[in-house]
């Protein structure tokens, strides 16, 4: 656990980042997909309880969660673009992947994820994997800029139905909506739909 100053209702779990009275940490699953995925976040979202990369990256052990864009921290990673690797990001005129064995996911608001896509190195040229948007309107932890966008962590669910079938990523839609009441539970106040 630690402490943030200035808050005694500060008080975080380490590993779900919820305050410690609402902490989820023994409903989050493990699961072991066949895709290999990297997350690269940026690096402002690594200390915001509202992330759900870190989520991501507690219930899939194999999950490479990479940080993005410190000050004096330059990318360094020239291994990360392979052949059979598609970026999950929404582009209409980007080739469209099938099913890759390396997914690489950006996180962070809509505007970082954009500039990430743009400076990394490979990234643009990626083909794309597509997913579904939700059929229902959720309670969400923040709000998205435009209908149809989705948490990191929503968006891992879709793309391991599409890579591991149907349903194989109900937990991870679980584990969404389990923040979601930690978070109401928290702030003492409904979200966003």
């Amino acid at each position: 656990m630690r402490q943030n100053k200035g808050s005694p209702l500060a008080e975080r779990c380490d590993r779900c980042f919820a305050q410690t009275r609402h902490c989820f940490c023994d409903r989050i699953p493990e699961l072991h997909p066949t895709i290999r995925i990297t997350v690269i976040r940026h690096w402002k979202e690594r200390a915001k309880p509202s992330n759900t990369a870190r989520l991501a990256a507690c219930a899939i052990p194999s999950l490479n969660l990479i940080d993005f864009g410190a000050p004096g921290a330059p990318w360094a990673d020239p291994g990360l673009v392979t052949p059979g690797t598609a970026l999950l990001f929404p582009d209409p005129e980007a080739p469209a992947a099938t099913t890759p064995d390396h997914l690489i996911v950006v996180d962070g608001s809509w505007a970082q994820a954009r500039k990430m896509v743009n400076k990394i190195p490979g990234l643009k040229t990626l083909p794309r994997l597509s997913i579904k948007p939700p059929e229902t309107n959720l309670v969400r932890i923040r709000t998205p800029p435009e209908p149809g966008m989705v948490s990191t962590l929503e968006a891992i669910a879709a793309v391991l139905d599409v890579t591991e079938g149907p349903g194989a990523g109900d937990s991870l839609r679980r584990l969404y909506q389990t923040a979601v009441g930690a978070t109401i539970a928290a702030r003492g106040r409904p979200l966003h739909t």
